[in-house]
């Protein structure tokens, strides 16, 4: 508090100087009201308020390194009464062998007491305040740390869930390489050269905490040529994006295992031509986004279907703090995805 008003500058710093300024002019006419010469009552004001500063900032210094308990708040009281005894005392004997002034002397003398229970009201009101500032300062520095530490937490979370993403991906790329290797060898020589495209475009998003909307599809792109290597004629995809998004943002790698799921319900569970249409427009300043897909209630999920929904909710969870970003509903054999991204601008 006091050792702070050291380190202020411009504005607040001479704020307080003024302020300094006037409580001494105000002491002085005071004395001088009660008979002091003005002289004189100005040395008694000046050296008084110096004392009294002194003795805040030894108090300071007691409570900003102990806070006292509940069974020690008599310190309390108790070292702002010794201080102010003591001050109040050096300024007895200081005072008349500065000051040559046989009627100030008796003056000072007479009014000592109450110089003295004054300086104890100004230290005790100033421990409380300290007290309570320590406390509140401390109880803020500790709140700062467990955010500090949950936030690190929900980085590193983030971290596992998109390093998850990359190799769940490439597993089943590797196996459907695999199976296309004898039927259709081209084919598997293709899907190589698009996954790596895929995964260096990706490597080169791993730093990356948001892109937009554009660049977003554009690694959902690079996906969907892999998976229409595997899939041929039978996949077709749809996407309808709002001029009004391309200026707009997403977490990286958001999109893309969603659009895999949609791909695994659709393809996996059907016969002959499957359309996966992908909507996204600007909705009340966010980011509104649909992924639909067809699907066939009465048939098994695929293994392993439902990651990408499960991953990309606590994403949105872990950045946004909300549940209701991402909402699937179904309308008879339609399964469909709706995102609502906020903008953090």
């Amino acid at each position: 508090m006091v050792t702070g008003i050291f380190k202020l500058k411009g504005v607040t710093l001479a704020v307080i100087t003024v302020g300094v300024l006037l409580w001494i002019v105000f002491v002085t006419f005071l004395l001088y009201h009660y008979g002091v010469r003005l002289s004189v009552a100005f040395v008694d004001s000046f050296l008084t308020t110096v004392f009294v500063i002194a003795g805040w900032l030894l108090l300071e210094n007691v409570f900003k390194f102990y806070t006292p308990k509940k069974s020690n708040y008599w310190l309390i009281v108790f070292l702002p009464l010794v201080i102010s005894f003591l001050i109040t005392l050096v300024l007895k004997f200081v005072l008349p062998a500065l000051i040559e002034d046989l009627l100030y002397t008796g003056f000072l003398y007479e009014s000592i007491a109450v110089r003295g229970a004054m300086i104890f009201i100004l230290f005790i009101a100033f421990t409380i305040i300290a007290v309570i500032y320590n406390r509140l300062e401390d109880q803020f520095k500790s709140k700062e740390r467990e955010e500090g530490v949950l936030k690190m937490s929900r980085e590193a979370e983030l971290y596992h869930l998109r390093s998850q993403l990359q190799p769940h991906f490439l597993f089943n790329s590797l196996n459907s390489i695999n199976a296309l290797m004898i039927s259709h060898p081209e084919s598997a020589r293709q899907m190589v050269f698009q996954l790596s495209d895929f995964l260096r475009g990706t490597i080169r998003k791993g730093a990356e905490q948001w892109v937009y909307f554009p660049s977003e599809l554009h690694t959902l792109t690079l996906y969907l040529d892999i998976e229409k290597v595997r899939f041929g004629h039978r996949l077709a995809v749809d996407i309808q994006a709002d001029p009004n998004t391309d200026a707009m943002l997403l977490p990286a790698l958001l999109l893309q295992p969603l659009v895999e799921n949609a791909v695994k319900f659709g393809l996996y569970g059907l016969v002959g031509e499957v359309s996966i249409s992908l909507m996204a427009i600007s909705k009340g300043g966010n980011l509104y986004i649909e992924i639909t897909n067809p699907f066939d209630p009465t048939d098994t999920p695929p293994k392993g279907s439902g990651f990408g929904l499960s991953a990309v909710t606590r994403r949105l969870y872990l950045l946004f703090g909300r549940h209701d970003l991402l909402e699937t509903n179904i309308d008879h054999n339609i399964f469909k995805v709706k995102l609502n991204i906020p903008q953090l601008r």
